[in-house]
């Protein structure tokens, strides 16, 4: 089996000799210069834009002022923003499958599915808004099909069959994905907001009555400590187990 890889605005101009304006003309207006946008450009301005004004602050017109070109030279490279979008997710599938690297031949499958949600963990941190917009999206793109052949092959060498192979890989997938897009959104609240959420449970629920929530009471240390890089690294972890024991079931009965 083969290895599985993973500007500035123009300034306006005038003819020479053109007709002065006469005296109390209202001067026309400076409009920016009608020039094509470079995809990789246009990319490279919506990652700056979302992650420093965050996912509300990118649309395309932001995105053509950025690039100082007036927005319709951006409606030529993408028909719309939700296209905009989806590229953006694509990059950032191919950041992952770059830093995922080579699946060596003799690799475990839980090991290979580890590596894949540690690196989309490490993605999140980096684009957060981005997580945000596109976490429960399809891009369908050259990227995402890799990275699905990636995960799909590593589920079937846990030797499910078919239907419990892509069962799994959904249940793998979309809880990796919506934890990650959690995490995210946690990121960007605001300081004050994010510590009014982190110590609710100092500041309320470790002072709530102990006769009307004895476990809760019993448990507040641990639910202050808990983060949520243990809680995603737990939910991998726990579906990974889930899949081999689902796996050994399997052989067993094809044992019998």
């Amino acid at each position: 089996m083969p290895k599985k890889t993973a500007g500035a605005a123009a300034k306006p101009t005038s003819k020479s000799g053109a007709k002065p304006a006469e005296d109390g003309a209202v001067a026309a207006r400076p409009r920016r210069e009608r020039r094509s946008v470079r995809r990789e450009a246009a990319l490279t301005a919506a990652f700056r834009i979302a992650e420093q004004e965050g996912a509300a602050g990118l649309s395309m017109r932001r995105v053509a002022q950025e690039l100082s070109v007036d927005v319709t030279a951006l409606y030529r490279v993408f028909r719309d923003k939700d296209e905009l979008l989806l590229a953006l997710c694509e990059r950032v599938i191919e950041s992952e499958l770059a830093e995922l690297g080579d699946v060596p031949d003799d690799e475990p499958w839980q090991d290979t599915l580890r590596r894949i949600a540690a690196t989309i963990w490490e993605s999140q941190l980096r684009f957060p808004a981005i997580t945000v917009l596109t976490f429960a999206r399809i891009t369908g793109g050259p990227a995402e099909r890799r990275m699905v052949e990636l995960l799909v092959d590593a589920f079937a060498r846990s030797g499910l069959p078919r239907d419990r192979v892509v069962l799994f890989y959904r249940a793998f997938v979309d809880s990796v994905l919506g934890l990650c897009a959690h995490s995210a959104v946690l990121g960007s609240l605001d300081p004050e907001v994010r510590e009014k959420d982190d110590t609710t449970w100092s500041r309320v629920y470790a002072h709530l009555p102990e006769t009307d929530h004895p476990a809760t009471r019993a448990h507040i240390a641990e639910l202050t400590a808990v983060t949520q890089k243990s809680i995603y690294d737990t939910a991998v972890e726990a579906l990974l187990t889930a899949t081999e024991r689902a796996a050994a079931g399997e052989g067993a009965g094809g044992a019998g």
